[in-house]
């Protein structure tokens, strides 16, 4: 399926303030099976995904959440979906233009640069390091960088009647990969910059959503990257 065009875009939307994400440090890492685990990610403060350009509930609810430890930031994404699809299986095909969820941080906090990871509901990764810093335009994606010791899974879930009720996805970013971050592992009170996404192709439309909108159907805009705030061992 093509990417649709449109080019809506949304000044108030981009003038919102940037949202802050609380990370607390899990005691044990999440198993990365794509079943966000409820004992492990109940520490971690569900937040809800808006359509990106203008800033709207999606007519299909995602939720994200994030903790982390001395070797991963971890990310569960919760799907609600009706039509999950895919037809992408190959490492770094574009299934952004499927549907997919995505992370885009930069742990420098400066805005300039980023890594980007797409997972689609066939748990195919596209993975690639963006520079995007307005200095030197344009946007230039290097897709031929990997995330080494990325992991990701996959939980698709059914309803009774055989259709389809979400799809859910676990993901584990290596500090090791976090280039240029003040501290690794990060300290208590680190601030990263970050956003979180998805795309869901459906039937007669598609949603573009995101953790911090961007007002526009666009999410290489990094100056609408919300804050990553780590926290200490049991702070709130």
């Amino acid at each position: 399926m093509k990417r649709r065009k449109n080019h809506y875009r949304s000044a108030s939307v981009a003038a919102l303030p940037l949202p802050t994400y609380r990370c607390r440090r899990t005691p044990r890492p999440p198993t990365i099976d794509g079943v966000i685990e409820p004992g492990v990610w109940s520490l971690a403060e569900p937040v809800a995904l808006r359509l990106t350009h203008t800033a709207k509930p999606p007519r299909l609810p995602t939720e994200a959440r994030m903790l982390y430890d001395d070797r991963c930031l971890y990310i569960a994404f919760h799907c609600v979906d009706d039509d999950v699809w895919g037809t992408f299986t190959h490492r770094d095909a574009m299934i952004c233009r499927e549907e997919v969820v995505e992370v885009f941080c930069d742990p420098t906090g400066r805005r300039r640069s980023y890594m980007e990871i797409e997972i689609s509901p066939l748990n195919t990764v596209y993975d690639l390091f963006v520079l995007n810093d307005p200095r030197c335009p344009p946007c230039r994606p290097l897709a031929q960088w990997n995330c080494r010791g990325l992991r990701t899974a996959v939980h698709v879930e059914r309803a009774p009647d055989g259709g389809f009720k979400f799809w859910s996805c676990e993901i584990a970013l290596p500090m090791s990969q976090m280039y240029d971050a003040p501290n690794l592992p990060p300290k208590p009170g680190d601030r990263w910059a970050i956003n979180l996404y998805r795309i869901d192709r459906g039937r007669t439309r598609d949603e573009y959503g995101a953790w911090s909108p961007t007002g526009a159907i666009n999410y290489h805009r990094p100056e609408r990257f919300g804050h990553l705030v780590f926290l200490a061992d049991g702070e709130v």
